[in-house]
């Protein structure tokens, strides 16, 4: 498909809108900015580009908020690479290839990655480890319903979470500052098959 083309589907389904994990696509209670919805009113409608619910703050939208409206992604809605749709934003997972190895979950707007997240888990040891945070679209919520695809694997009620070093600049703070992380920043909690799969202990 011609890029030329691409832009006239996205003026034909909708603009790109910034994104919010929501489970079963539930309306959260307060929009991006903190408005309490039940005050400031909700608008949903569907978003034909990314084939997802849409939601409007009419208290935003009055006052010109560029983030007066967002799409929700439910983060347990995950395919594997060979059933994913080609079309609309989706979540796509890469399991690794051997137990406690760095696995991927993905998202795709149109059969194209926008933003990606690498994983090592171990469902003996009850241990997960975010790896990588990548996205082309910062501050567009990518990253964040990808932590949230994350933590659905491997519920944080029952795995141990961390990361691995997390880059010393503002953005990065402001993204692990606004997503309550549950586990430990910066020092990764390896297990023993972690490192094996990784090569750092003999087999």
């Amino acid at each position: 498909m011609s890029e030329q083309w691409r832009d006239l589907q996205r003026g034909m389904y909708g603009r790109a809108l910034p994104v919010r994990p929501a489970l079963g696509d539930r309306v959260p209670a307060r929009c991006p900015r903190g408005h309490d919805l039940a005050i400031a009113t909700a608008r949903s409608s569907y978003h034909h580009w990314y084939a997802l619910t849409e939601i409007t703050c009419g208290a935003c939208r009055a006052l010109g908020d560029p983030l007066a409206s967002w799409c929700l992604v439910d983060p347990g809605k995950q395919y594997d690479a060979k059933s994913a749709p080609s079309s609309g934003l989706i979540l796509v997972r890469t399991p690794p290839a051997v137990r406690g190895g760095v696995g991927q979950i993905a998202l795709w707007v149109d059969g194209e990655v926008q933003a990606d997240l690498d994983l090592a888990m171990c469902g003996p040891c009850r241990r997960a480890v975010i790896e990588h945070v990548r996205t082309d679209r910062p501050r567009w919520g990518y990253g964040r319903v990808l932590v949230a695809a994350a933590l659905v694997r491997a519920p944080p009620t029952v795995y141990r979470w961390s990361t691995t070093r997390i880059a010393d600049d503002p953005v990065a703070r402001a993204f692990w500052s606004g997503i309550s992380w549950p586990g430990t920043l910066g020092q990764p909690d390896y297990c023993t098959d972690m490192d094996s799969a990784a090569g750092r202990t003999p087999d």
